[in-house]
């Protein structure tokens, strides 16, 4: 009985924490950062991007590079893991859409490779080779 108490004292707080914090989590383009923490690696033949997005399914992810510019994005759909006879009684996994970009140049296009295992996204972008897309243009 005394535990129950407490949880209800706690969800109290916890919904007014939720509630003040709203306006900072709605303009707060970070949270989506949280959501998506990434490392992003770079040497002389390619840069690195690993990207934590757990508990989404392969299928889900999609990956498209233009003009110097990767967008990640993936989606996730509601939970079926809860049957009917039981009430919630906290919930944290969100379903939903979430996407982030990265701005890097003079990449290879067509040579890159994603690997998704145990929840991390492994982008492996090679650079384009130094000279590559300069060209010498005669003059007449």
């Amino acid at each position: 009985m005394a535990n129950d108490m407490m949880n209800r004292h706690n969800d109290l707080f916890d919904a007014m924490n939720d509630w003040f914090d709203l306006p900072r989590k709605f303009f707060d383009d970070n949270e989506v950062a949280k959501l998506m923490q990434s490392d992003v690696v770079e040497n002389d033949k390619e840069y690195v991007i690993k990207v934590d997005m757990p508990g989404m399914d392969k299928d889900k992810i999609h990956l498209n590079y233009n003009n110097g510019i990767l967008s990640v994005s993936g989606s996730r759909k509601s939970f079926k893991d809860m049957s009917k006879d039981n009430s919630i009684i906290h919930r944290e996994r969100s379903e939903g859409h979430i996407s982030r970009s990265f701005r890097l140049p003079n990449v290879v296009a067509s040579d890159i490779h994603a690997k998704y295992d145990n929840g991390v996204l492994t982008i492996t972008l090679p650079k384009q080779q130094a000279g590559a897309n300069d060209h010498s243009i005669q003059i007449d």
